[in-house]
């Protein structure tokens, strides 16, 4: 299908504007980066559209715990025994199952809770809890959240975009700020949707615990005259960026 084999990079570090808690759309049309093009401005006759099959996000730097796109949240908390809740008073983005970063700062007695990365068991819109290594009686204090960063991807069709409404989201992608996602793929994470390839897929892949990751089961199609966009959620640009991985091609 595909005759003309395509892969990008892309670093991201230009912000939506705001929050997407607040909207997903960008609040200007500076405020999203092109990261894929397929004859948008509609000048090669050669082609019909393009093909996705993988999107990925590689940091822009090789750290041994946490990443920082942006700078830590500051946050309070109360730990016992075995449970943290962390309290962030303008509200985070954070859900259930996602991994956050705790850097605790300062305790109200005993010893200070371990710095790691923990998996937030309980969410509320200011809230969140984990589990950590028992601290015995409860200890207060402060804390520094780095939280997952997120990014929107979004379908344009047209070569130049002159209003926000342009940009039609398609999926956000969450990534924790942990060692472990500094490479974070959109196939394995289970992100880019469902496509219905023509090339007959078969194997024991496709009934196994892997079958929602099986190649090419995930992927894009854009036709000619369209192109993909991405926005990172917040209203200041990220310190540390992400490149943005695209492997695809045309056809």
């Amino acid at each position: 299908m595909v005759d003309r084999p395509a892969t990008s990079s892309t670093l991201i570090t230009v912000a939506s504007g705001q929050n997407f808690t607040t909207s997903l759309l960008p609040t200007a049309v500076g405020n999203s980066t092109k990261v894929f093009d397929a004859d948008s401005a509609l000048t090669d006759t050669s082609i019909s559209g393009a093909y996705i099959d993988e999107i990925w996000f590689q940091y822009t730097k090789r750290l041994n715990r946490h990443i920082d796109p942006v700078t830590a949240t500051a946050g309070t908390y109360s730990a016992n025994s075995t449970s943290v809740i962390v309290t962030i008073t303008a509200g985070h983005h954070v859900h259930v199952g996602q991994d956050v970063f705790l850097d605790f700062t300062s305790y109200s007695s005993g010893v200070v809770p371990i710095d790691d990365k923990f998996t937030v068991t309980a969410a509320t819109s200011t809230t969140f809890t984990c589990t950590i290594p028992s601290v015995g009686g409860t200890i207060t204090g402060n804390v520094n959240v780095y939280l997952p960063t997120d990014f929107a991807f979004y379908l344009v069709n047209a070569g130049t975009v002159t209003n926000i409404n342009q940009f039609f989201p398609l999926f956000v992608a969450s990534i924790p700020s942990t060692f472990a996602h500094q490479n974070y793929s959109l196939t394995l994470n289970e992100i880019l949707p469902f496509i219905n390839h023509p090339t007959v897929q078969a194997g024991s892949n496709f009934t196994s615990a892997n079958n929602e990751v099986a190649p090419k089961h995930r992927g894009l199609m854009l036709k000619r005259g369209q192109a993909l966009y991405v926005s990172a959620s917040g209203a200041t640009a990220l310190t540390n960026g992400f490149y943005c991985n695209i492997q695809g091609g045309y056809y």
